[in-house]
């Protein structure tokens, strides 16, 4: 059994994010009033660009926290699906972002420290997106981080367990964060991960357990993986609850919000179930399965935390979506890590991440990438405008002041700021950006992100044969229906969205941004 505790203690040094009444108060109220809320949330402003000096109040745009809430005896913190977003990203400014392991920590620390509730924090897996070299290093990170917040169990789910295991047992240490009561590394005698977790808090003996869906389990096809139907493993934990005299059980269910539904109707024991499935973000309101009973969703790549605050002599619970946005500073005690993530990054190299260049699926039309300056000849006025964008300074965006620390050796970042990437696979063409001394020309994001490789048109140009000019010409082109992803055309993701996404700029509209990139050759 482990007693309450954790490493989240004392204020970061860059803790100076101004904290007015209505941050430290919040919207939680009890299950059972829920429904009789109605919550008018302020209108956005369309097409609003990031970094334009706006003012921007997180509390007023995501509502405030716990407001109205008396002090639990037991806070429930709730979180999964990270899906290997340390941190927010993307042209909407940090401000305006949600999510990122540092503001979690303030998080964590300000219902510790400043409140002073007995906390648990949950996690019901799902920590990566990607396996290979640098998922391994963002679970590392990413583990530690919990640590430091006082995580008490982390779930696998399907990701999870796609890491090699020996990275897995590797990373966990002596923490023994990891939990799945129907998987076990290699064979279920090695006790490992933990099948459930007993935790001591206030009027509570709390235990916790996880497992993984059985079609899940048996997807991954792993002979290093043991797996027990999730029933059986269950049933085992129970009785180990009862021995240890549990007076409150948590189930972390990794699979669909239904299969979750059904392992609560069949184990009415577990009073809070924590699924992995469901909408990007957490409902307003918990699912109430009956007898004091909720179903939690906790959201996805890490924009969220859902607390749950159970009270001894009240059956009913307070419920609290939490944003975690910019009213939560950004904590020295992660930062470093990232700190730490970034060195990994730059000491491994492309190569020692695994990253290799692919060919283009356009190369034998287009050619290679030759980057902006070879257009600058003939294209004068749209090679004007773009010197005057943003876009000609993305390059300088992952370097400080702008990114501290410097993003420039991540693959998952270089991918939206360079010439020549898949810019969500995060590998290189053949042709495209390596690093600064060998292809300083396919920094930024220029001319031939959106337009393709541009090898082929510059050399036919330097010819005289004009069908293979207007060949070249075609194949480069770009119309403005085919740009404003508002059309629904294919080629729409490849020109804006591919970067301009919900998670990197959220509140991005074309009509909003064309302006300031608008150029068009006439014939």
């Amino acid at each position: 059994m482990r007693t309450m505790g954790g490493d989240v203690q004392g204020p970061p040094e860059n803790d100076s994010v101004p904290r007015d009444g209505a941050a430290a108060a919040s919207s939680g109220v009890p299950a059972a009033e829920m429904s009789d809320i109605t919550y008018e949330a302020p209108a956005k402003k369309k097409g609003g660009k990031g970094g334009s000096g706006e003012p921007f109040d997180p509390i007023a745009e995501n509502g405030p926290h716990f407001v109205n809430w008396p002090q639990p005896d037991l806070a429930i913190v709730a979180s999964g699906c990270l899906n290997g977003y340390l941190e927010p990203c993307g042209c909407a400014g940090m401000d305006r972002m949600k999510g990122g392991l540092m503001r979690r920590y303030t998080f964590m620390r300000e219902l510790r420290r400043d409140r002073g509730w007995n906390t648990i924090a949950v996690d019901v897996g799902g920590i990566p997106k990607r396996f290979g070299p640098q998922a391994v290093c963002k679970y590392k990170i990413t583990y530690e981080s919990y640590r430091k917040m006082g995580y008490d169990a982390l779930g696998l789910g399907v990701t999870d367990l796609r890491l090699p295991i020996d990275e897995l047992i590797s990373i966990e240490g002596d923490a023994q964060l990891l939990l799945c009561a129907n998987v076990a590394f290699y064979d279920r005698d090695l006790g490992m991960p933990n099948r459930y977790q007993v935790v001591a808090a206030g009027p509570y003996k709390v235990g916790i357990t996880a497992v993984l869906e059985d079609g899940l389990c048996r997807s991954l096809n792993n002979p290093d993986l043991q797996c027990l139907p999730a029933i059986d493993a269950l049933e085992e934990v129970l009785a180990e609850f009862e021995k240890e005299g549990c007076n409150l059980a948590v189930l972390l269910a990794y699979g669909p919000k239904k299969w979750a539904v059904e392992l609560a109707d069949r184990f009415p024991r577990f009073r809070v179930i924590v699924t992995s499935d469901g909408a990007p973000e957490p409902p307003p309101n918990p699912a109430s399965l009956g007898d004091g009973r909720y179903l939690i969703e906790v959201g996805e790549k890490g924009m969220y935390a859902t607390v749950v605050g159970l009270y001894a002599n009240d059956p009913e619970i307070r419920y609290q979506r939490v944003t975690l946005d910019s009213r939560y500073a950004s904590a020295k005690e992660v930062d470093d890590l990232m700190w730490q993530y970034q060195m990994e990054m730059e000491l491994r190299g492309l190569a020692g991440l695994g990253v290799k260049p692919k060919t283009h699926p356009d190369a034998d039309r287009n050619g290679d990438y030759v980057g902006s300056e070879k257009c600058a000849t003939c294209h004068e006025e749209s090679y004007r405008v773009w010197r005057k964008s943003k876009h000609a300074q993305a390059w300088k965006s992952l370097f400080p002041p702008y990114s501290d620390p410097a993003r420039n050796h991540d693959p998952e970042c270089i991918s939206c700021h360079v010439v020549g990437w898949h810019p969500t696979e995060y590998f290189p063409y053949r042709t495209g950006y390596l690093n600064e001394n060998e292809t300083p020309n396919l920094i930024n994001v220029g001319c031939e992100s959106c337009h393709g490789p541009g090898g082929e048109h510059v050399r036919a140009e330097m010819g005289s044969d004009r069908a293979r000019q207007e060949a070249a010409y075609e194949a480069v082109r770009v119309t403005l229906s085919e740009a404003n992803p508002q059309t629904g055309d294919p080629i729409t993701q490849k020109a804006c969205y591919s970067c301009h996404d919900l998670d990197n700029s959220p509140d991005f509209d074309f009509d909003s941004y064309w302006p300031d990139v608008e150029h068009k050759e006439t014939e």
